[in-house]
Protein backbone atom coordinates (compact mmCIF):
# COMPACT_ATOMS: atom_id res chain seq x y z
CA UNK A 1 0.00 0.00 0.00
CA UNK A 2 1.29 3.13 -0.89
CA UNK A 3 1.77 6.30 1.35
CA UNK A 4 0.66 9.56 1.78
CA UNK A 5 2.51 12.18 1.47
CA UNK A 6 0.84 15.67 2.47
CA UNK A 7 2.59 17.92 -0.06
CA UNK A 8 1.39 16.24 -3.03
CA UNK A 9 -2.31 15.77 -1.95
CA UNK A 10 -1.82 19.47 -1.81
CA UNK A 11 -0.28 19.57 -5.13
CA UNK A 12 -3.25 17.60 -6.30
CA UNK A 13 -5.80 19.85 -4.94
CA UNK A 14 -4.13 22.66 -6.56
CA UNK A 15 -4.12 21.17 -9.72
CA UNK A 16 -7.61 20.12 -9.67
CA UNK A 17 -8.65 24.21 -8.79
CA UNK A 18 -6.64 25.13 -11.95
CA UNK A 19 -7.98 22.29 -14.31
CA UNK A 20 -11.20 22.49 -13.79
CA UNK A 21 -11.22 26.75 -13.91
CA UNK A 22 -9.18 26.04 -17.43
CA UNK A 23 -10.97 22.87 -18.82
CA UNK A 24 -14.42 22.40 -16.87
CA UNK A 25 -15.01 19.73 -14.73
CA UNK A 26 -15.72 17.13 -17.62
CA UNK A 27 -11.98 18.21 -19.48
CA UNK A 28 -10.40 17.75 -16.26
CA UNK A 29 -9.59 13.56 -16.34
CA UNK A 30 -7.94 12.01 -13.91
CA UNK A 31 -4.72 11.73 -16.20
CA UNK A 32 -4.64 15.56 -16.55
CA UNK A 33 -4.78 16.36 -12.91
CA UNK A 34 -2.00 14.02 -12.63
CA UNK A 35 0.06 15.77 -14.95
CA UNK A 36 -0.68 19.36 -13.66
CA UNK A 37 0.25 17.69 -10.23
CA UNK A 38 3.30 16.29 -11.25
CA UNK A 39 2.52 12.58 -10.17
CA UNK A 40 1.32 9.39 -11.82
CA UNK A 41 -2.50 9.04 -12.35
CA UNK A 42 -2.29 5.96 -9.89
CA UNK A 43 -1.38 8.40 -7.43
CA UNK A 44 -4.52 10.31 -7.19
CA UNK A 45 -6.13 6.85 -6.23
CA UNK A 46 -4.16 6.73 -2.81
CA UNK A 47 -6.11 9.77 -2.04
CA UNK A 48 -9.28 8.95 -4.03
CA UNK A 49 -11.50 6.16 -4.67
CA UNK A 50 -13.02 8.14 -8.04
CA UNK A 51 -13.57 11.54 -9.37
CA UNK A 52 -16.89 12.19 -8.13
CA UNK A 53 -15.32 11.35 -4.56
CA UNK A 54 -11.94 13.73 -5.33
CA UNK A 55 -14.29 16.70 -6.80
CA UNK A 56 -16.66 17.06 -4.06
CA UNK A 57 -13.86 16.43 -1.39
CA UNK A 58 -11.55 19.30 -2.87
CA UNK A 59 -15.37 21.09 -3.04
CA UNK A 60 -15.92 20.49 0.50
CA UNK A 61 -12.57 21.61 1.68
CA UNK A 62 -13.08 25.01 -0.58
CA UNK A 63 -16.55 25.95 0.76
CA UNK A 64 -15.54 24.77 3.97
CA UNK A 65 -12.35 27.23 3.64
CA UNK A 66 -14.93 30.75 2.97
CA UNK A 67 -16.59 29.81 5.40
CA UNK A 68 -14.42 29.76 8.10
CA UNK A 69 -12.52 32.76 7.14
CA UNK A 70 -16.02 34.22 6.77
CA UNK A 71 -16.94 32.87 10.96
CA UNK A 72 -13.00 34.19 11.90
CA UNK A 73 -14.72 37.78 10.85
CA UNK A 74 -18.20 37.51 13.59
CA UNK A 75 -18.61 37.29 16.91
CA UNK A 76 -20.68 35.88 19.37
CA UNK A 77 -22.06 39.47 20.51
CA UNK A 78 -22.46 41.48 17.34
CA UNK A 79 -26.66 42.62 17.17
CA UNK A 80 -28.04 41.53 14.18
CA UNK A 81 -27.50 44.17 12.06
CA UNK A 82 -23.55 43.31 13.11
CA UNK A 83 -24.23 40.32 11.91
CA UNK A 84 -25.65 40.82 8.54
CA UNK A 85 -22.37 43.70 7.94
CA UNK A 86 -20.37 41.03 9.07
CA UNK A 87 -21.72 38.42 6.67
CA UNK A 88 -22.02 40.34 3.49
CA UNK A 89 -18.62 42.02 3.94
CA UNK A 90 -16.93 38.79 4.80
CA UNK A 91 -18.36 36.84 2.21
CA UNK A 92 -17.36 39.74 -0.23
CA UNK A 93 -14.08 39.89 1.21
CA UNK A 94 -13.02 36.37 0.85
CA UNK A 95 -14.41 35.87 -2.86
CA UNK A 96 -12.32 38.75 -3.94
CA UNK A 97 -9.11 37.94 -2.31
CA UNK A 98 -9.59 33.73 -3.06
CA UNK A 99 -11.29 34.44 -6.53
CA UNK A 100 -9.43 31.43 -8.08
CA UNK A 101 -11.09 29.13 -4.94
CA UNK A 102 -14.08 30.42 -5.21
CA UNK A 103 -14.28 30.61 -8.86
CA UNK A 104 -13.82 26.74 -8.60
CA UNK A 105 -17.05 26.29 -5.86
CA UNK A 106 -18.99 28.34 -8.12
CA UNK A 107 -18.21 26.07 -11.08
CA UNK A 108 -18.41 22.78 -8.67
CA UNK A 109 -21.51 24.26 -7.25
CA UNK A 110 -23.76 23.98 -10.50
CA UNK A 111 -22.34 20.43 -11.76
CA UNK A 112 -25.01 18.57 -11.74
CA UNK A 113 -22.95 15.27 -10.47
CA UNK A 114 -21.07 17.00 -7.78
CA UNK A 115 -24.38 19.50 -6.28
CA UNK A 116 -25.94 16.31 -5.07
CA UNK A 117 -23.43 14.70 -3.09
CA UNK A 118 -22.08 18.04 -1.36
CA UNK A 119 -24.50 20.74 -0.63
CA UNK A 120 -23.22 24.12 0.27
CA UNK A 121 -25.59 24.28 2.98
CA UNK A 122 -23.50 21.35 4.64
CA UNK A 123 -20.72 23.92 4.18
CA UNK A 124 -22.45 26.56 6.12
CA UNK A 125 -23.69 25.09 8.96
CA UNK A 126 -22.40 27.92 11.70
CA UNK A 127 -23.30 30.51 9.84
CA UNK A 128 -27.14 28.98 10.15
CA UNK A 129 -26.44 28.86 13.61
CA UNK A 130 -26.32 31.98 14.36
CA UNK A 131 -29.20 33.22 12.20
CA UNK A 132 -31.14 30.25 13.93
CA UNK A 133 -29.94 31.50 17.43
CA UNK A 134 -31.23 34.87 16.27
CA UNK A 135 -34.54 34.03 14.91
CA UNK A 136 -35.30 32.28 18.52
CA UNK A 137 -34.57 35.60 20.00
CA UNK A 138 -36.36 37.47 17.58
CA UNK A 139 -33.79 39.50 16.25
CA UNK A 140 -34.03 38.33 12.77
CA UNK A 141 -37.37 37.33 10.85
CA UNK A 142 -38.12 33.58 10.86
CA UNK A 143 -37.07 32.84 6.84
CA UNK A 144 -35.88 29.63 5.82
CA UNK A 145 -32.68 28.33 5.68
CA UNK A 146 -33.27 28.12 1.68
CA UNK A 147 -34.55 31.40 1.48
CA UNK A 148 -31.28 32.93 3.66
CA UNK A 149 -28.82 31.44 1.50
CA UNK A 150 -30.53 32.52 -1.60
CA UNK A 151 -30.76 36.09 0.14
CA UNK A 152 -27.33 36.55 1.47
CA UNK A 153 -24.82 34.66 -0.50
CA UNK A 154 -25.68 35.34 -4.57
CA UNK A 155 -26.33 39.18 -4.13
CA UNK A 156 -22.45 39.14 -2.70
CA UNK A 157 -21.33 37.10 -5.23
CA UNK A 158 -23.00 39.27 -8.23
CA UNK A 159 -21.07 42.12 -6.44
CA UNK A 160 -18.18 40.43 -6.35
CA UNK A 161 -17.42 39.06 -9.86
CA UNK A 162 -19.29 42.40 -11.67
CA UNK A 163 -17.14 45.01 -9.35
CA UNK A 164 -16.02 47.91 -11.14
CA UNK A 165 -14.13 51.07 -8.94
CA UNK A 166 -13.09 50.54 -5.39
CA UNK A 167 -15.87 53.44 -4.79
CA UNK A 168 -19.18 52.41 -6.42
CA UNK A 169 -17.58 48.36 -5.15
CA UNK A 170 -18.27 49.96 -1.73
CA UNK A 171 -21.42 51.92 -1.87
CA UNK A 172 -23.09 48.70 -3.74
CA UNK A 173 -21.88 46.53 -0.72
CA UNK A 174 -23.39 49.06 1.49
CA UNK A 175 -26.23 49.43 0.22
CA UNK A 176 -26.50 45.79 0.30
CA UNK A 177 -25.58 45.49 3.67
CA UNK A 178 -28.59 48.38 4.52
CA UNK A 179 -31.20 46.19 2.04
CA UNK A 180 -30.52 42.99 3.60
CA UNK A 181 -30.87 44.51 7.35
CA UNK A 182 -34.49 46.08 6.51
CA UNK A 183 -35.34 42.64 4.83
CA UNK A 184 -34.30 40.05 7.75
CA UNK A 185 -34.12 42.86 10.96
CA UNK A 186 -37.12 42.46 12.83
Amino acid sequence: MRTRDEEKQQRIKKAIVRLILREGINGASISKIAQEAGVFPATIYVYYTSKEDMLSAVYRECSMQSYRFLMRRIAEEMDAAQLIDAIIRGYFEYTVEHEEVFSFVEQCSHCPTISPIVSEKDCTCEIFDLLHARQKKGEIRSYSDASLAAVLFPPVRYLAVNRRTLENTERELGELVRMLQVLLIE
